[in-house]
């Protein structure tokens, strides 16, 4: 095979995914300077992917389009013809398998690339596809960061000791300037709040954020900006309505690139466990994180421990399998005082910096 034939990295997941992986691709790249990398992700990530100077080319499946309009298998099978059309000297799934029927979907994938050496998680049966295998405990209590770097050197890449990483499109930078100028001039700290993630029962209560907003806007003086995605306007409103002092509401007016500028702007960034909270951690943003049913081990804030602080509940329900959650007493039981007590921490610990 050519040595300058690509390499195809494969991560079908989501935009904290993508972003928990950033290491291990950039590992990918540190090996193979000269060699094309192809990435195939999700198109909710996609958009953050086509972002990263490592990756030449992005493939996106529609999976989550998948499950509301069939029809989007076509636009899957055109995608894998497209890539069969290519020989690939490595094809390596940087993601863990955790059922059954994942492995063998990604199994049929693997059947059809064409690839000299494919590496991927040997767990549920999908070692059968693969010419390396990471073994089955790969992830097992360990930081997907740091496991997904280790099936990347497994491929043959070549780590180095910084952490994950965002880019965004610096031409919208100028279009937001007159917001963050007009904060600017408050010499208030600005607070970003965000209420979404993607799970209902990984979601904080909307009145306890603006709670914990309305203390940081009395004491000391914050500014407070409100994210959310498309789907997550009625949570942002809900927080803004409850509050008793203003917030900028910008749910469902932001592309990715425009939210990962902003939130790289902020002094201090409140999230759900999601996608968001990894962009805080990728652009250094202190970030207090909630945690409810996932446990903080394998997707916590990936940074020092000087620039976040995860609040969450013991309950002996964590980690939790359940698709749906009618009582996610794991949220409920973080009060908004822990969170309150947790940024005050990291703000006081920035202006002793400066």
């Amino acid at each position: 095979m050519h040595k300058n034939s690509p390499i195809l990295i494969i991560l079908v997941a989501g935009i904290g995914d993508i972003l928990m992986a950033s290491k291990a691709i950039r590992a990918m790249r540190n090996a193979n300077p000269g060699r094309p990398i192809y990435l195939l992700t999700s198109t909710d990530a996609a958009p953050i992917a086509e972002n990263y100077p490592y990756v030449d080319h992005v493939y996106s499946f529609p999976i989550r389009e998948l499950r509301k309009n069939q029809s989007q298998i076509l636009s899957m099978f055109n995608t894998i013809l497209l890539l069969r059309k290519t020989h690939f000297s490595i094809a390596v799934n940087l993601y863990r398998v955790m059922s059954w029927s994942g492995s063998l979907r990604m199994g049929f994938l693997f059947r059809l690339l064409r690839a000299k050496t494919k590496v991927g998680h040997d767990s549920k049966g999908f070692g059968i596809f693969l010419h390396k295998k990471a073994q089955a405990e790969m992830f097992q209590d360990r930081h997907f960061v740091d496991a997904m770097t280790d099936i990347a050197v497994l491929a043959g890449g070549v780590p180095d000791s910084r952490g994950i990483e965002v880019f965004w499109d610096k031409n919208v930078e100028k279009g937001l300037e007159p917001l963050l100028r007009n904060e600017s001039l408050m010499r208030t700290p600005i607070v970003g709040i965000n209420p979404g993630a993607d799970r209902p029962e990984k979601r904080w209560d909307p009145h306890r954020y603006a709670s914990v907003a309305d203390k940081l806007a009395e004491n000391p003086g914050a500014r407070i900006f409100i994210f959310g995605g498309p789907g997550e306007e009625s949570l942002a409103l809900s927080i803004q309505a409850a509050m008793k002092h203003p917030a900028n509401n910008l749910a469902g007016k932001l592309t990715l690139d425009e939210l990962v500028y902003l939130i790289s702007r902020l002094d201090l960034f409140i999230s759900n466990d999601s996608g968001p909270m990894h962009i805080a951690v990728a652009v250094k943003t202190p970030v207090v994180a909630i945690f409810g049913p996932e446990d903080p081990v394998y997707t916590k804030p990936y940074t020092s421990t000087e620039k976040y602080r995860v609040v969450q509940c013991r309950v002996p329900c964590r980690p939790c399998n359940r698709k749906k959650c009618e009582n996610p007493v794991c949220m409920h039981m973080v009060e908004p005082e822990e969170v309150l007590r947790a940024c005050l921490e990291l703000l006081h610990s920035q202006r002793a910096e400066k």
